[in-house]
């Protein structure tokens, strides 16, 4: 089904449209994909479509406001999600195509329907973006970032403003992810590194406003991460590595940091029954007691403690150098005030 509001009729028009949809069943989560070009000799006020494949249990709905007179358009939705758009200059306002985008998709399992969906505004009039998880994996290193949802953007334009929500189930992903976007820059990636870490880079002044949050993600046997919350402002790069010491002891290292604003803080439930043996049947919520080491340069600056999470500032500093100065926050956890924390969290 769809439906075009905005088509002038009162007079004729020089219209060529082309357009293929597929699906690709084969796989664990179906994927939708449309291919257009058009030229309807008119801006259009909106463009309504919906799609239901019967067979395989899933429902895709787009809407388009403000759409442009010419475009060349292509996505793909399921499992990844992926969005290619051109309009030519002379249909363009101020650099940009159209006033707001939504794409969802939901799949049809153990009798609910599970959503995946995507809201952009000030769409750019030239735009990549990429979505899906990354498909490298290896048993002998750190399994914290590995098989993570990996975003690749490029544009014309630095102000549009992006929102990703998907539950597990709709994607075949454990846990449910959100990633809020203000005002992004031409070119933002969030993606694992080669050794197995995990970096946040763009240009310009950086991303106006981020938010990612997943939960409801399995970690290891007796624990499950209920929440990891990220928000970052005026973030222009941030690299991630988590490391395991002696008797799987975590350090985490942020680095690469030059300047903005990072707030992160999580909540997990672990069952103590998996590797102890005792309390079974019991779960509690655990506390971290983290000890953050933050140094510039060589030279350590300052040091904190926080529980469940960590915050740093860097506008400050980044402002009086340029932003020629990196910061490094290494983040340990205190054994024995986390033992206190948790067995406190255990009683109330």
């Amino acid at each position: 089904e769809i439906v075009i509001a905005g088509l002038d009729t009162s007079g004729p028009n020089n219209v060529f449209a082309n357009t293929v949809f597929s699906t690709q069943d084969n796989l664990t989560v179906p994927r939708v994909s449309i291919d257009m070009s058009y030229d309807l000799g008119t801006r259009l006020d909106s463009v309504h479509a919906v799609f239901i494949d019967r067979r395989a249990l899933s429902r895709v709905e787009a809407l388009i406001v403000g759409v442009p007179q010419s475009m060349t358009f292509s996505s793909t939705i399921g499992d990844i999600f992926l969005i290619d758009v051109e309009v030519p200059p002379q249909y363009q306002i101020d650099g940009h195509s159209a006033q707001s985008l939504m794409i969802q998709q939901m799949r049809y399992v153990d009798g609910f329907w599970w959503p995946a969906t995507a809201f952009m505004r000030d769409l750019p009039g030239e735009m990549h973006l990429s979505a899906q998880p990354n498909s490298n994996f290896d048993i002998r290193a750190d399994i914290s970032f590995q098989g993570m949802m990996e975003l690749d953007y490029k544009s014309n334009t630095d102000d549009m403003d992006l929102y990703l929500e998907a539950t597990g189930r709709s994607v075949d992903f454990k846990g449910d992810v959100l990633l809020l976007a203000e005002d992004l820059p031409s070119t933002f990636v969030l993606q694992t590194t080669e050794d197995w870490g995990m970096r946040v880079a763009s240009s310009g002044q950086g991303v106006s406003r981020l938010y990612i949050k997943q939960t409801d993600l399995p970690s290891t046997p007796g624990v499950t991460i209920d929440r990891v919350e990220v928000i970052g402002q005026d973030l222009k790069s941030a690299t991630i590595h988590v490391y395991m010491g002696p008797f799987q002891y975590p350090v985490i290292v942020l680095d690469d940091i030059t300047n903005g604003r990072i707030v992160a803080s999580s909540e997990a439930t672990v069952e103590p029954s998996y590797t102890t043996g005792l309390l079974e049947g019991y779960s509690f919520s655990g506390r971290a007691v983290l000890l953050d080491a933050q140094f510039t340069g060589p030279i350590p600056t300052a040091s904190s403690f926080g529980v469940n999470g960590m915050v740093t500032d860097l506008s400050l500093i980044g402002s009086l150098t340029g932003d020629s100065v990196e910061t490094r926050h290494i983040l340990l956890v205190e054994p024995i005030t986390t033992v206190i924390a948790s067995g406190l969290a255990l009683l109330w």
